[in-house]
């Protein structure tokens, strides 16, 4: 997988600033000298502009011609028509980062996106570093430089955090939060005219002082580069934590098949992330808390998801217990030894069990800490949640008080050597003296109950994926490409059989005739009763127009069947183009009915689909998707988390069925869209028949369409 061109410590650790347009005015002309005050900067700070002989204290120049000392990046603090005489200006005077803070590009129609291209190119051309336009610029807080153009907040902490931010007020919003978080770089990247999404994550991906990476993105403008990032983020085991905007907006796109109808965007974009290992979040408190959460926990071995929970609050337990199910974490049985070991802290009246009530008596010097310690050493117990509201508006004898659970939680880390993270279910900011006594713990505390516990999954996830080896390639012959290549949409019947083939997708029993004496020929060999349907390119949902005929159990039968759809086709298709009559061997007995199927993104990729089938996939949209290529075990996966899955597994006394073909089949699909790549549109087996244990699979119809793409656009991989 490629990784990003650019080497980015020039334009974030340079040892020399140029400020063009700096002003002793209130604004972003003296805004970035104070921010660099602020943070501490050890390097020259050059300040331009020829209406001033010096400003804040450092001699001003007229243009960034006449410094006289060697100049690392320039921030440009001037019109959007000015950039790209200053960008030139930079590269001639041999800087070599440049940020702008103008708006006036791309965001604001035709005319500024052609000026933006121009920046692009000239910066492309002669390798000028560039961050923006329009947006705020970067603060290395880890190393006490940036060019900033917003208010630095008051306070701030080293720390191990990198954010992106496609948004130059989220970046403030998450900069500015009253939550003592260490961040080690916030970025704003803008309109992204040069330096991109990618570039900034590859940066981040080889920082040394980065471990945790969080990002808010409006839009992904190269997938293939933002998955090779984050591929490399996990190899790093870095974890990147993205909120990506838009969902809402995002349409499924019409295909000529039900997968289209099921595989929207956004969904593909989850399996992307999946795929990458990429924590996805919805909201700005659910991107901190998780970030905070992966910030302390990062270096962790992997965790279960079977959780310990303290408490002072049977009140709050039940609403706890709740959102502990909504996220999928368990909470273990207590064993009898830890139990026993309870009943000798805790007063008679306490209930013994995971959650647990640890007030007891009010005792939070004595009994809660050791309760909280046997909580932690339980061995089905891999991570302990202390629960406790710490808001910052506590009266001082109530800090003191609940002091003395924090103490308890980083005893109970100590004692242990598990993670442990204290939540407040809250929002609204931690008390600072507590936070503090966490803090030097190595405990995380976060808040509210939901962002808290949706964070702690979140990381029990992540933690626990490892790479998995995919399906090998298996490219398609050149003589059927181009047999696909001619068609551009639905591929006729034929040739569809032919292609699944090739992928040993050969799960259908049936022969596909053209006169009434070869239907019955065929009807003989495979064996009645069968399925007679119209096969044709114009036709792609042959049961909405009433040209399939079940369970024909004779040759008189058959015969009957044949004329009405001939019928049929000349009163409701007329024009249809014909391929002829499908015979099928009819699936009796039992047989748990899904659809298997693929929708191919733009951006993304091809996603392989799969989920309850027939004539209700688009209403009951039980479906799970992945991005191809898949391996088996992601498509079992895949498999589990539908709900149809219970039906899979036999249900009311109904045989299980074969869960292993169904998931080679998955497999099989994912290699097949990964060969074809452009070319896939969409692909259909619906419904497919999966047959009890040991007996396979039968596909029961087949719709797949492509287009031809040139040599130049043609991407054979996902």
């Amino acid at each position: 997988m490629k990784k990003s061109p650019w080497n980015l410590s020039p334009l974030f650790s340079p040892n020399s600033i140029a400020i063009v347009g700096a002003s002793p005015r209130d604004g972003a002309g003296s805004l970035v000298i104070k921010n660099l005050q602020h943070l501490g900067f050890k390097g020259t700070i050059y300040p331009v502009n020829p209406k001033y002989q010096q400003i804040m204290g450092y001699p001003c120049y007229p243009s960034l011609e006449a410094i006289p000392g060697p100049v690392d990046c320039a921030a440009l603090l001037l019109g959007g028509n000015a950039i790209l005489p200053q960008l030139k200006a930079a590269h001639a005077r041999g800087i070599k980062g440049t940020w702008a803070f103008a708006s006036g590009f791309a965001e604001m129609g035709e005319e500024g996106k052609a000026k933006q291209q121009e920046l692009k190119a000239f910066c492309e051309e002669t390798g000028l570093l560039f961050c923006g336009p329009n947006c705020v610029g970067y603060a290395n807080i880890a190393e006490g430089i940036g060019m900033y153009s917003a208010p630095l907040p008051r306070t701030f902490r080293k720390g191990n955090i990198g954010v992106i931010a496609q948004s130059g007020a989220v970046l403030l919003a998450l900069g500015n939060a009253a939550r003592e978080v260490g961040f080690s770089r916030l970025i704003s990247s803008g309109n992204e005219a040069s330096l991109g999404l990618v570039d900034y994550l590859d940066y981040l991906v080889d920082d040394p002082q980065t471990d945790v990476i969080a990002l808010f993105i409006e839009t992904i403008r190269d997938p293939e580069g933002m998955a090779a990032a984050c591929c490399r983020a996990q190899a790093a085991r870095k974890p990147v934590i993205a909120l990506k905007v838009g969902r809402s907006e995002l349409a499924c796109r019409v295909a000529a098949t039900h997968t289209g109808a099921i595989a929207g965007s956004d969904r593909i974009l989850d399996a992307f992330f999946r795929r990458w290992n990429v924590v996805r979040v919805n909201t700005l408190d659910q991107l901190m808390e998780t970030a905070i959460l992966f910030s302390k926990f990062h270096a962790y071995p992997p965790a279960s998801r079977r959780i310990g929970m303290s408490t002072v609050s049977g009140g709050e337990m039940g609403m706890l217990a709740d959102i502990v199910a909504d996220h999928g974490l368990e909470f273990p049985p207590l064993s009898e030894q830890g139990r026993q070991a309870l009943r000798e802290v805790l007063p008679p009246y306490t209930p013994i069990a995971n959650p647990l009530d640890a007030w007891g008596s009010g005792d939070l010097k004595e009994s809660y800490p050791a309760s909280v310690s046997i909580l932690a050493n339980e061995p089905e117990v891999d991570v302990l949640v202390v629960s406790q509201d710490v808001p910052g508006n506590m009266a001082d004898d109530q800090i003191a008080q609940f002091s003395d659970v924090a103490r308890a939680a980083v005893a109970a880390r100590r004692r242990s050597g598990k993670p442990v993270v204290l939540m407040s279910n809250i929002s609204g900011g931690i008390d600072t003296s507590i936070q503090h006594i966490l803090d030097e713990g190595g405990i995380p505390v976060l808040q509210g109950s939901d962002e808290s516990l949706g964070a702690v999954a979140s990381w029990i996830d992540w933690s626990r994926v490892t790479p998995e080896p995919e399906a090998p390639a298996l490219p398609v012959p050149g003589s059927l490409l181009a047999e696909i290549d001619q068609c551009d949409g639905i591929l006729p019947y034929g040739t569809a059989t032919r292609l699944l083939a090739h992928f040993g997708i050969t799960d259908m029993d049936e022969r596909l005739v053209n006169t009434l004496e070869q239907a019955a020929s065929a009807a003989r060999a495979i064996g009645y009763p069968v399925v007679l349907k119209v096969i044709s390119r114009d036709i792609p949902h042959k049961t909405e127009s009433g040209l399939v005929k079940l369970r024909i159990t004779d040759e008189l039968a058959l015969n009957r069947a044949w004329q009405a759809l001939q019928q049929a086709v000349i009163t409701h298709h007329p024009t249809a183009r014909l391929e002829g009559f499908l015979v099928q061997k009819m699936v009796s007995g039992e047989a748990v009915e899904t659809i298997v199927g693929v929708n191919r993104d733009g951006q993304f990729g091809s996603a392989v689909v799969v989920g309850l089938g027939g004539i209700f996939v688009e209403l009951m949209r039980d479906a799970s998707l992945e991005l191809a290529p898949l391996s088996e075990t992601r498509a079992l996966a895949m498999i589990e988390k539908l709900r149809a899955a219970r039906l899979l597994k036999g249900f009311r006394g109904s045989k299980p069925a074969d869960i292993p073909a169904l998931a080679r089949l998955l497999v099989r699909t994912g290699q097949l869209a990964h060969a074809l790549g452009d070319r896939l549109v969409s692909l259909d087996l619906n419904p497919v028949m999966v047959l009890p244990e040991t007996q396979g699979v039968r596909i029961v119809d087949i719709v797949i369409q492509t287009r031809t793409v040139t040599t130049s656009s043609s991407r054979s991989s996902s």
